[in-house]
């Protein structure tokens, strides 16, 4: 049985049916463990259930809360008999003559969760209604998500009656939390961020602005990498550092327990308070609760280029999506994107406006694809590494399943080591690299040790790039600098689904991956051993996403932002 359509005709939400026997199923829309359940109806000559959402049953509404369309076994009442379970009531419900709900469980197990289909599942985010009443100042808010239930895409439909919010700025706890005690902690963290915010507004107002101070910060990357170290390396070049007082701050803050971070941030508050420059490469939490002196301009020089993954404002409405106004993404007063084709994205992803994304392109690939420079690399790695000589280097490069830094992981039961190792042979190494925020490493058993190598902590994946000849990625922006060397990619997505449903993306990789999408493991060893890499894709991603690669991205932002040569 699936869900093959579900579409709403003003108050009636129509969900469409196939499957076998439908006519013995019986059907509800209950809570994920049934403490409420509802019959629903079901039309034989239409195959659908027709919810009218004004009148569910007994001339009430859903309550705020998570609802699932579920169905139970015909043979179930038999099943039952081993249960013990009000069976009067039971069958008074099913004939709608029972009283609105039944609030204890029937058996969770045997009711099920209907499956929706692919199709279905991408357009359940176009079908959330809100029902306006009291004039402007109430709201009846109907929106439905995908979910996963037992290795399934499912729907969940939510539903929340909703007050205007004269001031969308206020917290208000008392709705945030149901419990005193998690009250109490939200209001006292927000105390503790208030107090950071005042001693950063006292020391920037005592601190003149003279447009000679740089502060270059992280609070998810250590040590200084990427586009920061380029800048830092580009301002010392040009003799700058003596002319700017160069900064530094670098520490993995989620990393450390609440009443850690407040310290932390009480010296970040004072250490930025004094800066003209501020230039992050990452979400940084700080600014969250900071109103930034207006003489102190916040650049971010993001470290990732292009992937697929939705970030900020682009997952809106998603499980840890940023508030409307209370986010640091808004703080931006310019964002340093890899082209003029990246500038929506990036807009939409910060919240900011177009006009701030500056397409100087990404510092980190600044002579990045020299060949003095390539070659001088090599020499050094297969010094370092002189068993890698001679061999073929497939990266194993994907990024982190999870919300954020503290639940990052990767599953890597989805990748076949013995098989790896066969397909090895004498031609290939196969090495690891994991995302940052993955502390969990990968399981080598050491007879694959000699072709299969966990490379994680190796500090910089660019300069791993000289030396790969396949990459194997999913939704990361690694893609972005590997594809100036025009070398394959495959791109393992076994959740592609569950992925872009639950996780959301802004670019599916059906359309705009730059090489072969395998959704099993076989699929991307086959794609290795057929040299299947669909290239064309490749020199496309590669015209459509980079202007001009031969200036240094750095002298822009420099002459653009710090020398205000405009």
């Amino acid at each position: 049985m699936i869900i093959t359509d579900i579409f709403w005709d003003r108050i009636y939400l129509h969900i469409q049916l196939e499957g076998q026997e439908l006519e013995q199923c019986r059907f509800a829309i209950a809570t994920n463990k049934n403490r409420y359940l509802y019959p629903l109806e079901f039309d034989l000559n239409t195959h659908s259930i027709t919810i009218n959402i004004t009148n569910i049953a007994h001339k009430e509404m859903l309550t705020n809360g998570v609802w699932y369309i579920k169905c139970f076994n015909p043979n179930f009442e038999e099943e039952m008999k081993q249960y013990e379970i009000d069976l009067e009531k039971y069958e008074m419900l099913m004939n709608d003559n029972s009283d609105l709900s039944i609030e204890k469980p029937l058996i969770p197990l045997e009711w099920n969760n209907i499956p929706i289909s692919l199709d279905v599942a991408y357009k359940l985010k176009d079908l959330d209604k809100i029902y306006r009443y009291g004039g402007t100042s109430y709201a009846y808010i109907v929106s439905i998500h995908p979910s996963k239930r037992r290795q399934q895409i499912i729907c969940s439909i939510h539903t929340a009656y909703m007050m205007k919010n004269r001031d969308y700025k206020k917290r208000h706890f008392k709705i945030e939390t149901k419990s005193i005690k998690k009250r109490l902690k939200k209001r006292l963290i927000y105390f503790l961020e208030k107090t950071n915010n005042f001693i950063y507004t006292i020391v920037s107002h005592i601190t003149p602005k003279n447009g000679h101070r740089i502060l270059i910060m992280s609070e998810t990357r250590v040590p200084i990498s990427g586009n920061l170290k380029v800048l830092d390396e580009r301002l010392k070049e040009r003799g700058l550092d003596k002319e700017f007082k160069i900064s530094y701050y670098f520490k993995k803050t989620l990393e450390h327990k609440r009443w850690q971070i407040f310290f932390i941030w009480l010296k970040l508050a004072f250490l930025t308070a004094k800066q003209d420059f501020i230039f992050v490469d990452d979400f940084s939490p700080f600014f969250k609760y900071i109103t930034l002196n207006k003489k102190t301009k916040l650049i971010q020089v993001w470290h990732a280029g292009v992937g697929f993954k939705s970030v900020g404002y682009a997952r809106f409405g998603e499980k840890g999506s940023p508030y409307p106004d209370d986010c640091p993404h808004r703080k931006y007063d310019y964002t340093i994107v890899g082209g003029n084709a990246l500038k929506e994205v990036y807009a939409e992803a910060f919240g900011i406006d177009k006009e701030n994304c500056l397409p100087f392109g990404l510092m980190r690939i600044d002579g990045y694809m020299d060949s003095s420079k390539i070659n001088q690399f090599k020499d050094s790695f297969y010094h370092q590494y002189p068993n890698f000589k001679n061999k073929k280097i497939i990266l194993f490069a994907p990024t982190f399943r999870g919300t954020g830094q503290r639940s990052a992981h990767y599953p890597y039961k989805q990748l076949d080591l013995e098989k790896v190792y066969q397909m090895c042979g004498d031609e290939y190494l196969f090495l690891v690299k994991m995302h940052p925020f993955i502390r969990k490493p990968i399981e080598i058993d050491e007879k694959f040790s000699d072709r299969i190598i966990d490379f994680s902590s190796y500090p910089d994946i660019n300069e791993l790039f000289y030396v790969t000849d396949i990459l194997i990625t999913d939704y990361s922006s690694n893609i972005y600098e590997f594809s100036l060397q025009e070398k394959p990619i495959i791109f393992f997505a076994f959740d592609k689904y569950e992925y872009e449903l639950l996780r959301s993306v802004h670019r599916k990789l059906d359309e705009y991956a730059p090489g072969k999408v395998c959704l099993t493991f076989d699929e991307v060893i086959e794609t290795i051993q057929n040299k299947d890499f669909q290239m064309e894709k490749l020199h496309k991603f590669v015209n459509e996403n980079f202007d001009n690669t031969a200036e240094y991205a750095s002298d822009k932002v420099i002459d653009y932002i710090l020398l205000k040569n405009k």
